[in-house]
């Protein structure tokens, strides 16, 4: 394993010496548009390449973050590039989060909810085209979900969509739902062609407690805020079990109020985190530090590992999400102070 990754996490290294650093969000919250963001970037060893033919007086908000999206991609695919055989295994089965983000951003589209939609970088498109066997022209082009679904047809979304006919009226959730929950269980069970048994370990160990950690917000969001039934819940949850057994579920599912639910999750392998738990009013803000953790805690114990690159890009996505979030809060007039505090919040300085 250390002869298999010293190269890569050597690269990884350098990678990690391109991302920003808490003194470039500070100066970022200064800014006062999307235009000034984009010169601060240029300028940036981390995206002065991505920018350098951006015409930084003419740039729009929605360009620059679909730029700064396909960054993510354009990292994605130096990894796979310099990544050995192995390496790649594990990278085309993260690759399918990317798959899922795309087919999602046209999808919105397919739905015509165009203030929302970002353009892809042709750049992983091109990538996506060799590596998948969607049809990404005619997906892009859906101006409907007819469309939309058609160019699906004989892929493996065709059927977790087609379900949703048995659904009167269903909504652009509903389908963005199906997508993220074929995408996990596929992701899932990608896993047993990692031929290496502690690339398995490490694998289960990042997803499973992804998956474990978002039913557990899922279900208590939908019992606390939208008030929906256990059974119509258990449809909407992951269907993976990890460390958060089915028994363990069914009386989440089933508890009467938050001090039952709690009371439950002292029981579960996540009693460890009941304190966070109970004193974080925003479990989606919960969620990101503990897979923060667990993240860091895999690459610090194993360095020369698939949670390395595991690791790098969940900081990549961490970092664009941000800078994303910075240059939304300036377009509509957040003040400096507010900004800072998103900062405080979300930003996690590079290894």
């Amino acid at each position: 394993m250390l002869n298999q990754y010293t190269a890569m996490t050597t690269k990884i290294r350098g990678m990690r010496g391109k991302l920003l650093k808490r003194e470039d969000y500070i100066n970022l919250s200064y800014l006062t548009s999307e235009r000034e963001i984009a010169d601060y970037l240029k300028r940036h060893p981390g995206y002065q390449d991505l920018l350098q033919d951006v015409e930084i007086n003419k740039v729009t908000r929605v360009e620059l973050e679909g730029l700064l999206n396909s960054s993510i991609y354009e990292d994605y695919n130096k990894l796979f590039r310099f990544g050995n055989l192995k390496q790649r295994k594990f990278l085309h089965i993260h690759g399918i989060t990317y798959e899922v983000i795309v087919l999602k951003k046209f999808l919105r589209r397919a739905f015509n909810v165009a203030e929302i939609y970002q353009e892809v970088g042709n750049e992983f498109l091109v990538f996506l085209s060799k590596h998948s066997k969607l049809d990404f022209d005619r997906l892009q082009n859906a101006q409907n979900l007819e469309e939309f679904r058609q160019a699906l047809a004989g892929s493996r979304y065709y059927r977790p969509l087609k379900l949703l006919e048995r659904i009167e009226n269903p909504t652009l959730f509903d389908y963005e739902t199906a997508l993220d929950t074929y995408a996990f269980t596929a992701i899932w069970q990608e896993k047993n062609k990692l031929i290496n048994k502690k690339e398995q370990k490490t694998f289960e160990k990042i997803y499973g407690m992804q998956f474990d950690l978002l039913n557990i917000v899922f279900i208590f969001r939908y019992k606390k805020f939208y008030d929906l039934p256990a059974e119509q819940i258990a449809s909407l949850l992951i269907p993976i079990n990890y460390r958060l057994k089915p028994d363990k579920i069914r009386l989440l599912l089933e508890a009467n109020d938050e001090v039952e639910f709690w009371g439950i999750i002292e029981t579960t392998h996540y009693a460890k985190y009941i304190d966070k738990f109970r004193t974080e009013q925003h479990l989606d803000l919960l969620y990101e530090k503990l897979m923060d953790e667990v993240i860091s805690g895999r690459e610090k114990e194993e360095p020369y590992s698939a949670a390395t690159m595991y690791g790098y890009l969940h900081d990549k996505e961490k970092e664009v999400e941000l800078i994303t979030r910075i240059i939304e809060a300036i377009h509509y007039g957040r003040d400096v102070a507010n900004i800072q505090r998103v900062i405080d919040q979300k930003h996690k300085q590079p290894k």
